[in-house]
């Protein structure tokens, strides 16, 4: 007799094949029986009749990592489906952290991406990112946690905040990476995009990378610019890729800013070339026009190279912020505004420090408010809240979203954490790929707009992102594998986050099985929190 059984459904394997009618056994947190399942007994049964049974989707971008230590239960991820989260992205990961260089690091976490109460700070000790995960799945969580380490971290812990790196603090780094690819990490990633990171050369990365290939591991990369420069960042990253053999992962695909639109497949081809010479490079995307960062960033890297604190401590100065003022509206000769070609007015306030009820305002309605030009809306922010200002800004293409995803070697992701409409994230107000964007590709673009056939979009959150982990045992319904199961209605699964109304959990999502433990059942939280963290072997 097997533990459960789910009886009655539409199996997608997660290989793209079409759907079979089948009957699926679970023993031991493990898939034991495919198939027609008339003659076995379980001691529990799921009724999966006129729905999907799906492998458990894997966010192959995720930064829940970062949002578990606040809430450990926190459900926005598991509530779409997702059983296996690739955490620590884009360089920003709670650990290592030296002692001598915390204040440093809090702070700069602080300004992109959360507030940190001094309780809260006493915690962040961490010395390895592994033993940041042991802490988190200690606590429970509900999905599987795949970490990478961030670059941020890594530089700050052996250079602080400084723009060059001396021969032995890059000899540093090199070696606190290798300790945590040893100790199980899947790979390290960077955010070329944010200070300090952006100080790393072509030949430091190349060195780096040297590290990662030699453990088999991955590079995950937000590239230096995805609006006007973005084909020469991914120019930059191929060749990096290039030359060290590293196995690249580019972040989040996209094209932002009016003069990119209408090139993705352009930037495919790109990306195609490079791969049919040898690279090996990989890259995700999130099914949304708009994306979400630190305010900071509308501020030139120059000018904040030494912390967000020192500008906000000259803004009182007149020529100083009239200054300021030009660059980040038209940038500087080295550096392209992000706010030269989007709509600054719409852009739209997420959470912040101070102010609880800025949050879903957009940057148009508090300079109403304020009698005032947006761009000095966005210095008053950054002022009152001392620099801690998240924001979701339209800058895509919907056409070029579309392009991208039906790419076949395009992953989906959300590029969000783990939330919940309640407790610490009751006034967030977050972008809505936290809530629904693995629903949102069935729902909206499979169902509604036929961009991509049902197999294929589930192959994009399950099988594909399994094998470019080497994930062996999850990302398929086959016997043999770990019992992270969806089982969905196709005919009605959507998100319902809207960028107005971001914390709402989708509908359509029955049940959520996560190594054999149901974690949702008929739309609900069971209180079950059976995630795992996963090393690499």
């Amino acid at each position: 007799m097997f533990e459960l059984v789910i009886r009655n459904g539409m199996v997608l394997d997660g290989t793209g094949k079409p759907a079979v009618h089948a009957d699926v056994a679970i023993d031991q947190q493990t898939i034991q029986f495919v198939g027609q399942g008339d003659t076995i007994s379980a001691a529990r049964e799921i009724n999966a009749s006129g729905l999907i049974v799906a492998p458990g989707f894997i966010d192959m971008h995720s930064h829940s990592d970062i949002s578990l230590f606040f809430e450990s239960h926190a459900q926005s991820k598991i509530m779409q489906g997702v059983t296996t989260e690739v955490v620590g992205n884009c360089g920003i990961t709670s650990a290592p952290v030296r002692a001598i260089r915390k204040a440093a690091l809090l702070r700069l976490f602080e300004t992109n991406n959360f507030t940190i109460t001094a309780t809260e700070k006493e915690l962040w000790n961490w010395p390895s990112q592994i033993d940041h995960m042991n802490d988190l799945v200690r606590k429970g969580v509900s999905s599987n946690l795949i970490p990478l380490v961030g670059g941020v971290p890594l530089r700050v812990a052996a250079a602080g905040m400084k723009e060059h790196l001396e021969p032995q603090e890059l000899d540093i780094i090199k070696k606190l990476l290798q300790e945590e690819l040893r100790q199980g990490i899947w790979g390290m990633s960077s955010g070329l995009y944010y200070i300090p990171e952006s100080h790393f050369n072509r030949e430091e990365l190349i060195e780096l990378c040297g590290v990662i290939r030699e453990s088999k591991a991955i590079w995950a990369v937000h590239m230096r610019d995805e609006g006007q420069r973005l084909f020469a960042a991914v120019d930059e990253v191929i060749d990096i890729a290039h030359q060290s053999r590293v196995s690249l992962q580019i972040s989040h695909l996209k094209l932002e800013g009016k003069s990119n639109w209408g090139r993705a497949a352009d930037l495919l081809a790109r990306l195609d070339r490079a791969r049919a010479e040898g690279v090996d490079v990989h890259w995700d995307q999130y099914p949304y026009t708009a994306y979400g960062s630190g305010l900071v960033d509308a501020i030139p890297p120059a000018w904040r190279a030494g912390g967000i604190d020192q500008v906000l401590g000259r803004l009182h100065d007149k020529q100083f912020s009239d200054s300021l003022r030009q660059a980040m509206l038209h940038g500087t000769e080295t550096w392209r505004s992000p706010l030269e070609e989007v709509q600054v007015e719409k852009i739209i306030v997420t959470e912040v420090k101070n102010n609880p009820e800025y949050a879903g305002k957009t940057i148009g309605e508090l300079a109403t408010t304020w009698q005032e030009a947006p761009i000095d809306a966005i210095l008053r922010l950054l002022i009152t809240q001392e620099g801690s200002v998240k924001v979701v800004v339209p800058a895509m293409s919907e056409d070029d979203v579309e392009v991208i995803m039906q790419h076949p070697a395009t992953m989906i992701s959300s590029d969000g954490k783990a939330v919940s409409p309640q407790g610490r994230y009751a006034q967030l107000h977050p972008h809505p790929r936290y809530y629904g964007a693995f629903p949102r590709v069935l729902g909206h673009y499979v169902r509604e707009k036929g961009i991509l056939d049902l197999p294929e979009a589930i192959r994009k959150m399950t099988s594909l992102p399994a094998s470019r982990l080497g994930l062996k045992d999850r990302g398929m319904i086959a016997e043999g594998q770990a019992a992270d199961i969806v089982i969905f209605n196709s005919q009605t699964i959507i998100d319902c986050a809207t960028f107005q109304q971001p914390a709402r959990f989708p509908r359509g999502i029955e049940y959520v099985l996560v190594n054999g433990d149901v974690v949702i059942k008929e739309g609900e939280h069971t209180g079950r929190y059976p995630g795992r963290l996963l090393k690499r072997q």
